[in-house]
């Protein structure tokens, strides 16, 4: 039978971010020896078999759990070469002539999916925020509705412990905040 030498995404993209990861598989495994783990030179097999021979799990344990320190590296975008750049301004003015629905057509135009994903919809933000902030005077007005009558009323039944809780609080803060005097 012919061996299958095809690398997957998983193995490539392991050697890709291999020298990032290093340090996070020897924070998460102490017991492992550094220039063992570089001897691998980013082979996602040979680094799976390496650890699984010093510590005490399966194989598919730990290609999770090296999946999961891959997801904690920070892919840096990749550098936008001179042609991609005068695509994105030009598509940038574009948007910026025809309103914020052309920008789907112009970053199509222009093949910049990676923009795409950073995407911020104005419009969804102010729906947002005009969201909250109804939501909040509604609430001030639930409070204004419900709470302050009864709190005037009991105020007013008790007016003479009402005064004195009041000057009391008066005094205190006085003390407090006016200083020495003198």
């Amino acid at each position: 039978m012919a061996t299958n030498n095809l690398i997957t995404p998983a193995q490539s993209a392991f050697q890709h971010h291999f020298e990032a990861m290093v340090p996070l598989i020897l924070s998460e495994w102490p017991q492992l020896i550094e220039e063992n783990l570089l001897a691998t030179e980013g082979d996602l097999d040979l680094a799976v078999a390496y650890i699984g021979g010093e510590i005490d799990h399966t194989q598919t344990l730990i290609r999770r759990h090296l999946d999961e320190l891959a997801s904690l590296i920070e892919v840096d975008p990749p550098d936008l070469g001179k042609a991609a750049r005068k695509a994105a301004r030009k598509a940038a003015r574009k948007v910026s002539r025809s309103g914020s629905g052309a920008l789907t057509s112009a970053l199509e135009a222009t093949g910049l999916e990676s923009v795409r994903s950073l995407e911020v919809d104005k419009s969804s933000i102010d729906n947002l925020l005009d969201d909250l902030e109804s939501r909040t005077e509604n609430l001030i007005q639930e409070l204004k509705a419900e709470m302050l009558p009864e709190l005037e009323k009991r105020a007013r039944g008790n007016l003479g412990q009402s005064l004195l809780i009041a000057l009391g609080i008066g005094f205190v803060l006085g003390l407090i905040l006016g200083g020495k005097r003198g």
